[in-house]
């Protein structure tokens, strides 16, 4: 019985066990069958959604670029990859080692699945759940990675991954392996825009693809994973390069350095096992592969872009990125690879025929100024001032081996057997800091001229020379010390001529291979009112490639900042244009006469009108003064000014830098243009905006650029500003950039700028039509021959040609903006007195911002009687035929020239005398000048009114 009852306890618990097992598998199922209609439904969903593709035309696509195009479509530039063509490699060029590479790293089971290999989705699969459910890389075939890069973003979807092995299952049908594998190595991105295999032949290497080694086949085949990150080259501006940690590959660009990054070697390593154990290579051939030193066989190669609208299309390209970038999430490498391997369509904001107008002027060299070039005995170009050599000349530098020379009085030999270069020679030593302390010595050559068959200046850059840290230091003097040890070491880094001078190998040091001109230049025009840049150019040199754009880097604004930050300012806080400040000389804290006006004149009592059209340091430096520094730092940046400098010791948060233009980093010509056109458009600033949209190949709509704007004044603020800049360009400091005699029909209102020495030359200024700002300057602190002037010619010779056949029209005024007759020397209502200014009438039409115009009587003028004879101030005592009575001015403060190293401003000869005159007097007895006898009056000196008896016979000094 016990038996039994244990028997079916036992039983019991198996069927209860059994039943268990049933429902879990019941469960697994049902949820398995859930699973299976839910990822059911998603595929169906997502193929409905997919469009049909035509595997035969696959070389269409993979000769279909993306374009740039104007705003009516009409192509500017084809984006082409590093190697300037989409070159299509055949199957049969492609060699073996590159091929094997690739199936060794992407798809080992490429010729034998069918599109898709189930085993690499299970891992991939495992590692989503790894992953804690986001989708990750590893389970595509090359075919799937064909599709992707095809007809596909990069986007990691589950509903991508669908239509990516659906697309590949239809390449598989319809292609032979062979195809499908020569178009994914001819699609394939490599990064720095290299798409496939010919392109990153010629990125990395500057060779065919069919010369490959086996080395560099598996370098490029590891890139695809993640070219960024296996990239060997990272490209650094100069002032980022430690040729102590970096090996320098490339230095021949003005501004950047390629230098080599050892991220690849662990890829390039791991495809190279992977052929080994694959029977792919041999051991002795892996054992030379992976040892090979890859520093030496890295040469990029250069795009050749013909054309200076290739800095037009390098910013359209930036823009372009970014936006990507921001409005849609895309990571570099997404940026890039849509870009260079989508086919986009990308509708520029150039204007043609704009552009060429543009490019046509700037390949005339006579619109442009020659350089005040002084030279020392030897020919190098030095500082006006200082007298420093700014760059040497070649023959003095480098020799016609291509050898640097260093004199033998530049260096010496010290009691150890060191090598010691002098300081301040033909070589620098510059410091490299980490964390606040000096880390290393970078040593650089100075840059070199050459001329060209017209004697215009072209510079070289120098760069290093390549000593290693550990040989190298300062000594007291800061002289660089070469150890022996390297020396001794290296006996061929530094060899000796027949005259002791030092010769140091082209391998050994970098030099610019390009020279650019001198002086250079750079132009925007825009569309103010969509932020739209219808032409830009970034340099003189229209040949080679185009990596540094003067019209997006900053140069010292000069007086053309006054406007932005001085004038708008003033006029938006309740100054008015006919204000007046008397320009005489001012005294900065330390006592020191600042600034200075141009030709050292100063013009007295004037309107802020004048002091705008005749660019008065002056009265700049005055106005800022009183409006505030922050102020104007603050109307900057709502005019989309980025580059103020507003920390640190040296920074521009002063009056020099706010009022005259002397800005630490200065603004670049693009960001000028805009902010002159916040005034032009009615006070609206827009950002500029170099593409209207993108579409793909087939014109959906990728991304619009929509731009921004904001309001920096008001439409009143901003048309009487203009007005006062038009009076800069109808009779003042601008008068070359009117494009007619009366500045009437379309007027043009702008601002020229000049800083110190004639470094750097502007004009900016806008019609009803457009805004364009032009910079000439040099790469180094050379004099120009001209100044701002040359820059409004040139400006008036490209707009002139923008503005043919455009019919007249003028800026638009709003209706609150009313005009007032006022006396310009008080800014006050006129008088009688007004029209009698021996300088002819004083009256003039000015505009206000209702509610703003004078409301009290001009009371600078005066009427006094003077004698004659003597110019002085007539007394009782004068004969009446020699009294006369005069207008003159009576400044609110006096000025006094003896107090300013007799310095005497414009004005002053009309200021009311404050002598009397001493000729005619009770203490003179005889016969007066006309004859008449003297009538003394005793006691008369002490009645008359406000007079001075210090200055009694202290008389006024004429004008300069």
């Amino acid at each position: 019985m016990t038996e039994n009852t244990e028997r079916k306890k036992k039983n019991t618990k198996k069927k209860r066990r059994f039943s268990i097992i049933k429902i879990l598998i019941l469960i697994i199922l049902l949820l398995g069958f859930i699973g299976a209609g839910a990822v059911g439904g998603l595929v169906v969903a997502t193929l409905k959604s997919t469009k049909p593709i035509d595997p035969s035309k696959i070389y269409t696509i993979l000769d279909e670029n993306s374009f740039i195009l104007d705003k009516e479509g009409n192509l500017i530039e084809k984006v082409e990859r590093s190697d300037g063509t989409r070159t299509i490699v055949k199957y049969d060029a492609i060699p073996q080692n590159l091929k094997d590479a690739f199936i060794a790293i992407e798809d080992q089971e490429f010729f034998n699945h069918k599109g898709i290999n189930p085993k690499r989705i299970i891992k991939s699969a495992i590692d989503v759940v790894k992953a804690g459910g986001n989708p990750v890389s590893g389970g595509s075939t090359i075919t799937q990675q064909l599709a992707k890069n095809l007809y596909l973003t990069h986007d990691k979807t589950y509903t991508r991954k669908i239509k990516e092995a659906y697309y590949a299952f239809q390449l598989e049908k319809h292609l032979r392996k062979e195809q499908i594998f020569e178009a994914y190595m001819n699609t394939a991105h490599f990064g720095g825009g290299a798409n496939g295999v010919q392109a990153a032949a010629f990125t990395f290497f500057s060779k065919d693809v069919s010369e490959l080694d086996l080395a560099e086949c598996a370098l490029i085949a590891g890139l695809t994973q993640h070219p960024s990150k296996y990239s060997p080259l990272k490209t650094l501006r100069k002032e980022d390069v430690d040729p102590e940690k970096h090996y320098i590959v490339d230095d021949s660009d003005e501004i950047y350095t390629i230098v080599y990054d050892d991220r690849y070697k662990d890829r390039q390593q791991l495809v190279l096992r992977i052929m080994k154990n694959k029977n792919m290579i041999t051991e002795e051939e892996y054992n030379q592969a992976i040892n090979e030193d890859m520093k030496p066989r890295l040469k990029p190669g250069k795009q050749q872009n013909q054309g200076i609208s290739s800095f037009f299309v390098d910013l359209v390209k930036q823009d372009v990125i970014e936006a990507l970038k921001k409005e849609l999430g895309k990571t570099d490498e997404e940026a890039l690879d849509m870009l260079y391997n989508q086919g986009l369509r990308i509708y520029s904001t150039m204007d043609l025929k704009i552009q060429k107008s543009l490019e046509n002027a700037y390949q005339d060299s006579k619109n442009f100024p020659s350089l005040v070039a002084k030279k020392d005995g030897a020919g190098n170009l030095i500082n006006n001032n200082s007298k420093a050599i700014l760059m040497y000349k070649k023959e003095n530098l480098i020799n016609d081996k291509e050898e640097l020379m260093i004199p033998k009085n530049d260096y010496k030999y010290d009691t150890a057997g060191n090598l010691v270069l002098l300081k301040g020679k033909r070589l620098s030593f510059e410091p490299l800091y980490e964390n606040g302390e000096v880390k290393g010595i970078q040593v650089l050559a100075k840059d070199i001229y050459i001329q060209n068959a017209a004697k215009e200046y072209l510079m070289l850059k120098g760069g290093a020379v390549r000593i290693p840290a550990q040989h190298k230091q300062y000594d007291e003097q800061k002289n660089l010390v070469v150890s022996k040890e390297f020396l001794d070491a290296n006996p061929q880094f530094f060899q000796k001529d027949s005259n002791g001078n030092l010769l140091i190998s082209k391998d050994n040091y970098s030099m610019s291979d390009r020279g650019v001109i001198q002086p250079q230049s750079s132009m925007v025009i825009m569309d103010y009112r969509s932020g739209e840049i219808k032409a830009l150019v970034g340099g003189r040199d229209i040949r080679g490639r185009k990596l540094y754009n003067r019209a997006t880097n900053p140069r010292q604004p000069g007086s053309s900042i006054k406007p932005l930050s001085v004038y708008t300012p003033a006029l938006d806080n309740g100054w008015t244009a006919a204000d007046i400040v008397d320009d005489v000389p001012n005294y900065d804290h330390s006592g020191r006469m600042w600034p200075k006006n141009y030709y050292n004149a100063f013009w007295g009592l004037s309107n802020l009108r004048e002091g705008v059209q005749w660019s008065m340091n002056v009265m700049a430096v005055k106005v800022a003064e009183r409006v505030g520094v922050n102020t104007s730092v603050e109307y900057l940046k709502k005019m989309g000014i980025t580059t103020i400098d507003e920390k640190g010791g040296t920074n521009d948060l002063n009056l020099a830098a706010m009022a005259l233009g002397g800005m630490t980093r200065g603004i670049s010509p693009l960001e000028m243009t805009a902010a002159y056109g916040s005034l032009a458009n009615q006070g609206v600033y827009v950002k500029p905006k170099s593409f209207i949209k993108i579409t793909d190949r087939e014109g959906n709509l990728i991304l619009e650029n929509g731009g921004y704007k904001n309001r920096v004044v008001s439409p009143e603020v901003a048309y009487i500003i203009t007005d006062m800049m038009r009076s800069v360009v109808t009779a003042g400091t601008g008068q070359r950039a009117k494009l007619d005699q009366g500045n009437a029909n379309i007027p043009v209102a702008g601002k020229t700028g000049t800083t110190s020495d004639n470094y750097d030359a502007w004009f900016v200024g806008y019609t009803p039509y457009y805004v364009g700002a032009v910079w000439i300057g040099n790469d180094v602190q050379i004099e120009l021959a001209s100044g701002s002037a040359m820059s409004a010619q040139l400006w008036k010779t490209v707009m002139a040609q923008v503005h043919q056949g455009l019919p007249p029209k003028n800026f638009e005024k709003p209706q609150n903006v009313i005009s007032v007759q006022i006396d310009k020397i008080s800014g006050k209502l006129p008088t009688e007195l007004s029209q009698r200014d021996p300088r002819g009438s004083q009256v003039r039409t000015e505009l206000f911002v209702k509610g703003t115009e004078p409301k009290e009587f001009d009371d600078l003028h005066v009427e006094v009687e003077i004698d004659t004879s003597t110019g002085k101030l007539a007394t009782p005592y004068c004969p009446p035929t020699l009294i006369e009575r005069r207008v003159f001015v009576r400044r609110p403060i006096p000025y006094n020239p003896s107090a300013n190293n007799g310095i005497v401003p414009r004005d002053f000869p009309y200021e009311v005398p404050t002598a009397e005159c001493d000729v005619h007097s009770h203490f003179n007895q005889g016969t007066p000048i006309d004859g008449s006898p003297t009538v003394p009056v005793p006691g008369i000196i002490d009645s008359i009114p406000n007079l001075d008896l210090n200055n009694l016979t202290e008389d006024p000094q004429p004008a300069n």
